[in-house]
Parts: C-alpha cells; structure tokens; sequence
C-alpha cells in the first residue's frame, strides 16, 4: 500500500520482469528523479516506453543471486543507512492499513468488497490454492488476500483475460489433487465460463467458489464515468441479479446466498464441508471501486 509513495521517493527502483505498461502508466509512474534499473528476459521490453539508466537481460534469478552474492560480506554494504527509510515506508504502510481497516471490517449492507476480500483471506490455510478471476472485485482482493505459500496464488495476469476461474480451478485440482481450491469470481467474470461448472460436479472436483455479485462490469462502469460522466455509467456495463447459488444447485454442485457480512465465515465453511463444487453468491456494493481500478490510466 505503500508503492506509490515509495515509488517517488525513492532514489533507485529496480524493475524486474515488469514491463512498463498500463500498470505503471508506461513508465510515467516512475519519478525522473530516480535511478532506474530494469532486469528482464526479453530485450524488447528493457526500455520499452521509457528510458532507463541501466538495462540488464537475462535470467532474474541468476541476476539478483550475483547481485546478492556481491553485496554480501562486506564491512558496509549500505544495510544500517537503508534503515530509516525502511521505517519511514513501513510508517506510511501502517498508515494506509489503518485508514483502510474500517472498510475492511465494515458490517455493511450491501457488503463492502474489502470485507469480503477479508473473510476470504482469513478462511485460507496452508493447503489453499487461490485463484481471482474477476476486474474490480480481484483487484480489491489483491491488497487483502494472502495466500500462505509461493505457487498459490493464480488470475487472470496484466491483459485482464477475466473466465479463467473454472478453467484454473479443474487445472489446479488436477494438478494437486491434496490442496483446497478457493477461487473469487466477479459475476461478470463467471458468466464467461461458468458453464463448466457442470464439469468440476461430473468429475468429482470439489472447490470453494465464491462470487462477488454486483450486477455489473464494475471496472468498465468507473471507466466509463470517468470519462464520460455519470449519465452514460451505465450503458453496457450492468449485469442481472443472478442467484448463482441456484445455478450451482442446479448443476449438482453446493450453493448459498450472503447479503449479510457476518453470515460469509460461515457459508465459506459449509462450502469447504460440502465436499462438492460450490458457489458462495455474496452481494456487494455496486458503489464501492478499488484503487487500483480508479488509477489505472487508460480510464483518464
């Protein structure tokens, strides 16, 4: 939470494997002021939409290990003066943890997405595989959820390539037959491939699904107020008010609907005791938009 700040404060930022693309506003995020160093694979991207002061193509892993084994086992390698602007950063963390704790934990009705991005994230375990597959709704869960190992962790990647929930789900079970599944749709997102649904039930692949429901394409919704107004928000951007707990019912699979924000721990427990494919269908605020969504700069 504390990037951005980071990001212009910072006299040195090293990039590594990240293009400068829409999420780093093609560069522009960067602050001239800085040292920048990109590490990357393909050298097509190293300096790509922006300039950079030193560019390195290769492994990343190979690259940073030297980088490492350089800076080790020196008298001074510049650790002890990094302190206080770790401190200073780990301030400015707290701070925006805090100022976002309220929504987080809001007993709201319709749900606030943090809180149920919350909930998610506290009924993980150490076996649990997550997967996001939705725009606005992952993108509130991205600064909340926190899978408890590397390698748990799947979504639809920077182009936004949203079904790819059930489809990573059937993969992820199959691939690991011993670990829980726990994946969040947008309801947007789900109704690109919900369908196979039918199939995790016919092959017996039990996973924990859950759908933030707001009846829209909310991120395509703040896109298009941003930029042309609240008048035209709403034009092919709103969803129905599907009851994809039905759906999974219908299927042969286990479904629950939540409007209310205590009753989601609970649901999420019964799905996971189920034993079979499930969709917790939780209602939550059409009005509410993530940060990251309202920063991105192709909506400006």
């Amino acid at each position: 939470m504390s990037r951005r700040y980071a990001f212009n404060n910072a006299d040195l930022i090293i990039i590594v494997g990240t293009p400068f693309d829409f999420r780093m506003g093609y560069g522009r995020r960067l602050p001239k002021s800085a040292t920048v160093v990109q590490i990357d694979m393909d050298y097509r991207t190293v300096g790509k939409n922006r300039d950079i002061d030193l560019g390195l193509v290769g492994d990343p892993g190979a690259i940073l290990a030297a980088v490492a084994q350089a800076a080790s086992g020196r008298i001074d390698n510049g650790a002890q003066r990094r302190r206080p602007w770790f401190e200073e950063l780990r301030a400015q963390e707290t701070t925006a943890y805090e100022k976002r704790l309220p929504r987080q934990l809001s007993d709201a009705s319709p749900i606030h997405p943090l809180r149920l991005a919350h909930e998610i994230n506290e009924f993980l375990t150490e076996d649990s595989i997550y997967i996001g597959d939705g725009g606005d709704v992952v993108t509130f869960s991205g600064g909340v959820v926190q899978p408890k190992a590397p390698g748990h962790w799947m979504d639809p990647g920077p182009l936004g390539t949203l079904g790819v929930g059930v489809p990573f789900a059937i993969a992820a079970k199959y691939a690991r037959p011993d670990k829980e599944i726990v994946c969040l749709f947008g309801d947007g997102a789900f109704s690109l491939t919900g369908w196979d649904f039918e199939t995790m039930v016919r092959f017996n692949l039990p996973f924990v699904g859950v759908v933030g429901n707001n009846s829209s394409m909310n991120q395509i919704r703040y896109g298009q107020m941003a930029k042309y107004g609240e008048a035209r928000g709403r034009v092919g951007n709103t969803l129905g008010d599907v009851r994809y707990s039905e759906f999974a019912k219908m299927l042969g699979g286990y479904g629950e609907e939540v409007r209310d924000p205590a009753d989601i721990a609970p649901a999420l427990r019964r799905a996971r005791e189920s034993g079979l494919p499930s969709l917790i269908n939780v209602w939550i605020d059409p009005d509410a938009y993530a940060p990251g969504t309202m920063n991105q700069t192709m909506y400006k």
